[in-house]
């Protein structure tokens, strides 16, 4: 009889220690804080055309819906807040909007909405202006009027006119950057920008309910989960605390932790291939840099992943294209067979073009944060091929590229404005005017960037590729690309390169 207490004891203690792991798991699966919560660095900007980094993107993509969204899985442009996009000759673009479009503030959304917002963008010289003015060439967008922009036109309510300087079959594509994101007409009087910057209303999934302490938090107008944004730019502290619970989404991941991602998050993690290459480029004027045998010697002595898995820490992928990997419509994996690390075929190219005697400086624009991969490469040419290579920073690289100073390989980053071949490639034409390209090159890409439609302009866009490739008159090396990890109770993590990750897909499991 006396063990009767006794077992009632631990049958007491039995039922505590299995009610503690539950209530841990309750307490784990239902925190205190139900919003669903992301790590990211703080925006510079939350001004939809000066957007300029990855968070600022990720909340404009959110808080505000474009004239076309970007298919996650596909990258390919469908009509958003536009019904349809259209032109006869591609330089003459009507744009109608979808019917009952509202700012989350209960204004109409109109045809003016989007040409005041890029009239404005133009005007403040903001981040999105040299999209408008340089890439989709808007008429009049170098010198824009006080009251608008000569190829902007508003026809009616949910209709406007859009006239480019030259064709652009990839006009429609380019519309779903922040850049095009529509204002409500009470701003696009006031102009008071400091304020809507503060607190910016939207079209979009989402609307800024608070913003304050380093977080920014996004509604659902709808109801659901609100997601807050927390400024966390240290990438360990992310990824800790994304381990432990504390917060649902990281989108760094420091390179320290890349190899066990998977044994820390099984299969939530995910890395977003991007949009920006790094290259070398050889300046047209260097002779003896002239030689497509001594230029594909170079690369094949370049150990791409040595460098992204060393001092770029695992956040870049080697090139194997001349074309960003986040480019989905039209991209071609394996393109750059001159891109594989083969040392003893590079030093028999190098020989076969009769070497490259006496010192090979690396250019690079200072304090851009090019310092360590250039010093790897440069060791690497050095080892592989007993060049006398050396890193060259200097203040004002396109100075010295406009002076022709430069007689060696330079460093170049070029980031696609919109998801096609041609972007990329147009992009490291308009980023390294020294690049010795041929006309056929250049022929190939206007036919790209003039074609029909879209998927009309992939086969004049791979040509030209090759025919770069084939002579190599700039070495891809790496693509940056970004990285996620997340909690067990998040649902939805979906990312692309031109959005990045969708905030209103995110969801949790009740």
């Amino acid at each position: 009889m006396k063990s009767a207490p006794r077992t009632a004891a631990l049958v007491t203690g039995a039922v505590v220690v299995l009610v503690a792991p539950v209530a841990a798991l309750k307490a784990l699966g239902d925190p205190a804080d139900p919003r669903i919560s992301v790590g990211a660095p703080a925006p510079a900007t939350l001004l939809p055309g000066d957007v300029r980094d990855t968070t600022g993107r990720m909340i404009a993509n959110a808080v505000w819906t474009g004239l076309v969204a970007y298919d996650p899985a596909t990258g390919a442009p469908a009509g958003a807040a536009a019904e349809s996009v259209t032109s006869g000759d591609r330089r003459v673009w009507t744009v109608r909007l979808r019917p009952g479009g509202v700012f989350s503030d209960g204004s109409p959304v109109t045809a003016r909405s989007f040409t005041g917002a890029w009239t404005a963008v133009l005007r403040e010289g903001w981040a999105g202006a040299r999209l408008i003015a340089d890439v989709a060439r808007v008429k009049g967008a170098g010198h824009p009027r006080p009251d608008g922009v000569d190829g902007l036109k508003v026809t009616g309510d949910r209709t406007f006119e859009v006239t480019l300087d030259r064709p652009l079959s990839g006009f429609p594509a380019l519309l779903g950057d922040p850049a095009f994101f529509p204002m409500p007409e009470g701003v696009l009087r006031s102009r008071d920008w400091a304020s809507y910057a503060r607190s910016p209303v939207g079209n979009g999934p989402m609307r800024i309910a608070a913003r304050a302490g380093g977080e920014v938090v996004l509604r659902r107008p709808g109801g659901g989960r609100d997601v807050v944004v927390r400024a966390m730019p240290d990438a360990a502290r992310q990824y800790t605390a994304a381990e432990n619970g504390d917060l649902d989404v990281a989108t760094l991941v420091p390179p320290a932790r890349h190899g066990s991602m998977d044994a820390d998050f099984g299969g939530r993690h995910l890395a977003v291939p991007g949009r920006t290459v790094t290259y070398l480029v050889f300046p047209g004027w260097a002779r003896r840099l002239s030689s497509p045998t001594a230029r594909t010697a170079l690369s094949m002595a370049v150990d791409r992943s040595a460098v992204t898995e060393g001092v770029l820490g695992h956040q870049y992928s080697p090139a194997d294209s001349l074309v960003a990997p986040g480019i989905l419509p039209g991209h071609r994996q394996g393109q750059c067979r001159l891109c594989v690390h083969d040392t003893r075929a590079a030093a028999a190219a190098l020989k076969d073009a009769g070497g490259l005697p006496g010192p090979l400086s690396l250019w690079y624009q200072a304090g851009a944060g090019d310092d360590a991969w250039v010093r790897a490469v440069a060791g690497q040419l050095h080892g592989g091929l007993g060049l006398d290579a050396r890193p060259r920073p200097v203040p004002d690289l396109r100075g010295a590229l406009a002076r022709r100073e430069v007689d060696g390989p330079f460093a170049v980053h070029a980031t696609a404005a919109y998801p096609a071949p041609v972007a990329s490639l147009a992009s490291l034409l308009d980023a390294a005017p020294a690049l010795p390209a041929d006309g056929s090159v250049t022929g190939l890409l206007a036919e790209a960037r003039e074609a029909g439609t879209a998927e009309d302009g992939v086969i004049p866009a791979r040509l030209a590729e090759s025919a770069l490739l084939r002579d190599m008159p700039a070495m891809p090396l790496w693509s940056a690309h970004d990285h996620l990890v997340w909690s067990g109770r998040v649902r939805g993590v979906t990312a692309d390169a031109f959005t990045g990750l969708r905030l209103d897909r995110l969801s949790v499991e009740d």
